[in-house]
């Protein structure tokens, strides 16, 4: 088995959870004033690239009107009803290019 001088070589195993004695939450406290502050003052900065994108008329021009949701988002036209009116639509084409079609082959000698 091991002998008292094998147990006495080892070394200790590194612990991959081992803090410096503060919780992680309080360690990182200090981290968040910083962060605070950086957020405020990117916040405050002005951004020239789009800023001078607006033109004089539309720097000038209202805001548009506002529209309550319920008109906004009204309940359209199914997509199955979509589909097959558009199914119709090209069905009823399809019999009038094809009505045409064998009128021009009649017509030829």
């Amino acid at each position: 088995m091991h002998s008292p001088a094998q147990s006495e070589t080892r070394l200790p195993m590194p612990s991959i959870c081992a803090t410096s004695g503060l919780d992680p939450l309080r360690r990182h406290s200090r981290l968040f004033p910083l962060l605070a502050a950086a957020a405020l003052a990117s916040a405050c900065a002005r951004v020239p690239e789009l800023e001078d994108r607006l033109t004089p008329d539309l720097r000038g021009a209202a805001y548009p009107a506002l529209v309550p949701l319920e008109d906004a988002l009204h309940p359209g036209t199914s997509a199955a009803e979509e589909s097959k009116a558009l199914e119709d639509t090209l069905e009823a084409r399809a019999a009038r290019l094809q009505a045409r079609a064998d009128r021009l082959r009649a017509a030829q000698p």
